[in-house]
């Protein structure tokens, strides 16, 4: 029964791993990120970003090369397709829109709409989902340099809104997500993540995810709130 259940457990955290990974790429095509031409990311980053194996990862590789939508060069890597299917003219606008927008619309936005769909992830969530949380929490708390710590802090969200199991919502989040590549948020978390703050960042991101392993919602949802204040605040100043 033991060995069921793990094998089980094995087979679904790599289903959800390749399809977190099947929509990331298709989605970074669609929307421009990763125009023709763009070299994908390297096979270990992948591997580790979405947890899964790699042979998981070849086969998802080998959907989207059938689909025409990536190219795979033996020693040189793998490279979005020249056609590669183009965004509707509508979500262009709006995905150049997300990512056009300042630092205090993105925390405005983050603030009405986090503190709810955490209690959600709070009911919703799954045991798979909690480790993932906790894989990013810990990656979070061993980053080095502020853009490791960036990038694990914006996976720590991502992670706790997918777990809310609401895919428009997922989807919305990417795409702000997205806005932290931009020079503006880099430039601002630089000069505003001091080693004070970021032990209050950790401190608060340990405090929502014991809240979602207790399934408290209300702590959750504050917990989010207050940190959101915080890093607000951090960049921007009081508003």
């Amino acid at each position: 029964m033991g060995n069921t259940a793990a094998g089980h457990g094995l087979r679904s955290k790599a289903q959800h791993g390749s399809a977190a990974l099947m929509q990331h790429v298709r989605k970074r095509i669609a929307d421009g990120t990763w125009p023709a031409g763009y070299r994908l990311p390297a096979e270990r980053d992948l591997v580790d970003q979405f947890g899964i194996a790699r042979n998981t990862l070849r086969k998802v590789m080998d959907q989207l090369g059938d689909e025409g939508l990536i190219t795979r060069h033996v020693g040189r890597g793998t490279f979005v397709a020249q056609t590669p299917a183009p965004a509707s003219n509508d979500a262009q606008s709006l995905l150049q829109r997300i990512h056009g927008a300042s630092p205090a619309e993105v925390m405005e936005l983050r603030l009405l709409i986090e503190p709810q769909f955490v209690e959600l992830a709070a009911t919703r969530a799954s045991g798979r989902d909690l480790q993932q949380i906790t894989h990013c929490l810990e990656e979070s708390e061993k980053a080095t340099t502020v853009l490791d710590f960036e990038h694990w802090d914006g996976m720590l969200h991502q992670a706790i809104l997918s777990a809310a199991h609401n895919n428009l919502l997922t989807d919305l989040y990417e795409a702000i997500n997205g806005v932290r590549k931009q020079p503006e948020w880099e430039s601002l978390k630089q000069r505003s993540l001091t080693p004070a703050r970021l032990a209050r960042y950790r401190a608060q991101h340990r405090a929502l995810v014991d809240a979602l392993r207790q399934r408290n919602a209300d702590a959750a949802s504050a917990a989010v709130r207050q940190h959101l204040l915080e890093v607000r605040s951090g960049m921007i100043g009081e508003v």
